[in-house]
């Protein structure tokens, strides 16, 4: 759902157009976790894989997870990626 909401507001900077997304550079999970939860990559990769599903080839990047005690407003997970637009 968070991968998502990053595209549907990718969607409205590029007024709908996807194809503009010449490389996605980046992306930056953080996931809600009890201290105890060692798994915070899987979760970020179900956005990861979306990325590439919805770019192709110019959707894989690096990436980061890091699991923390609270996101605001209750979230439980939030993603950011940094991408190269075309023109």
């Amino acid at each position: 759902m968070a991968a998502l909401n990053v595209i549907s507001q990718l969607s409205l900077v590029t007024n709908g157009n996807l194809s503009r997304v010449q490389e996605l550079i980046k992306v930056s999970g953080f996931v809600s976790c009890t201290p105890d939860f060692t798994n915070t990559p899987a979760v970020v990769n179900g956005a990861s894989d979306l990325f590439v599903e919805v770019f192709g080839d110019c959707g894989t990047h690096s990436k980061f997870a890091i699991g923390v005690a609270t996101l605001p407003h209750g979230v439980p997970v939030e993603i950011e990626f940094v991408t190269h637009l075309r023109d």
